[in-house]
Parts: structure tokens; sequence; C-alpha cells
């Protein structure tokens, strides 16, 4: 008497198990902030660690820290939702950009104990778009992009405000 059993149904059913109760439905989120950042000031925001040693426009070389405000507007009396902390070294010969990592800590409302990394080239120029790599909190296994455009006040090298649009998928 030849006994025949077949695996492959069950495996099958076993894959389709598993690929549906591991899943869970996924969000997007928009979110819209402005980064404000002091330099040269009592109260700096960020500094330079290390000065490039060579002559050129980019700034090549040099790194930078940051420990910056996230505002809900532009206005530096807009209510503080975060902090937008990280490092800043700059990578062109040729004009000033930097490869900006950075983790965007909300402090406040719906977010608030919750972070986004977020790693990209950054320039004073038009827009930039970074790559949102991560996330704790509600935006755990986030990923996604950021676009933002600085504005610069108060004078040159004193107040930088980035306005922010960061689309998240969590």
């Amino acid at each position: 008497m030849a006994y025949y059993c077949s695996f492959k149904p069950l495996l099958l059913f076993l894959f389709f198990l598993i690929a549906t109760t591991q899943g869970r439905d996924s969000i997007t989120t928009h979110l819209h902030f402005f980064l404000h950042e002091n330099y040269n000031s009592p109260n700096a925001t960020s500094i330079t660690v290390i000065n490039s040693t060579t002559s050129n426009p980019g700034d090549f070389g040099s790194i930078g820290i940051f420990d910056d405000e996230i505002r809900e507007g532009s206005s530096v009396d807009s209510k503080l939702i975060g902090r937008a902390q990280g490092i800043a070294p700059g990578v062109s010969l040729r004009q000033t950009t930097w490869l900006v990592l950075l983790n965007f800590v909300f402090t406040e409302g719906e977010y608030n104990g919750s972070s986004l990394t977020v790693v990209g080239r950054a320039t004073l120029e038009g827009t930039s778009e970074r790559s949102i790599i991560g996330g704790t909190g509600k935006f755990r296994m986030a990923k996604g992009y950021t676009i933002n455009t600085f504005l610069i006040s108060g004078g040159p090298a004193v107040h930088l405000i980035a306005e922010y649009d960061a689309y998240i998928v969590h």
C-alpha cells in the first residue's frame, strides 16, 4: 500500500498565514514645521566643532553639530514642538553643501516622545530633499522623505529658519 502526501499545499498555507499575520496597515502622515537655528549668538544652537583646513568655497571638511528648535511656525514666538539634533559635515569642494544626519525629536503634542531619523544632502539654495530612514515611538519603522527650504532672517550668520514638510509612512 503506497502512501502519498504532498507538503506543497500545507507550505503555501503556512507562508500565507505568516505573511498576513505579520503585516500591519501602514499609516501615511504629513507634518509641516519650522526648524530654527541660532549661531554666533549667546543662545547658539549650532556650532562648528572642526574648521576646514582648506580655503575652498564649500567649507569642505568642517563639521558642525546642532540642537535646533522645531516650532509650529516661522516666528520665534511660535509653539516649540521639539528639537532637531544632529551633525553636518561640509562635503563639497565647490559650494556650501552638507551631509546632514539628524533626529527630529518631538516633545509636544500628538507625537510627544517620538522621533524621526533623517539623512541626506543640504544646501542653502533652493529646496533639499532627504530620506527618512527610521523612527521611534509612533514613528517606529518609519520611512519616507522630507522637503525643506531655507529662509534666512535676522541678518547673515545669526538666525536660520528652514520650512519642512515630512511625508512619513509608519
